[in-house]
């Protein structure tokens, strides 16, 4: 699910992981919706929490 577009805030959480590449490709659920992006500004744009997400 896109982090953008919805009436109500969602919490939104990026792992750490993914900042260590220069870009990222998000989707928003079609094969129409596909958008590059950096990940800093994935994160700036969402307004996402950097957060590890791996289970130990």
């Amino acid at each position: 699910m896109p982090p953008f577009g919805h009436t109500k805030q969602l919490r939104v959480f990026i792992d750490p992981d993914l900042l260590r590449w220069p870009e990222v490709w998000a989707a928003a659920g079609t094969w129409n919706d596909v958008f590059g992006i950096e990940p800093h500004k994935l994160v700036e744009a969402s307004g996402g929490a950097v957060t590890d997400l791996k289970r130990a």
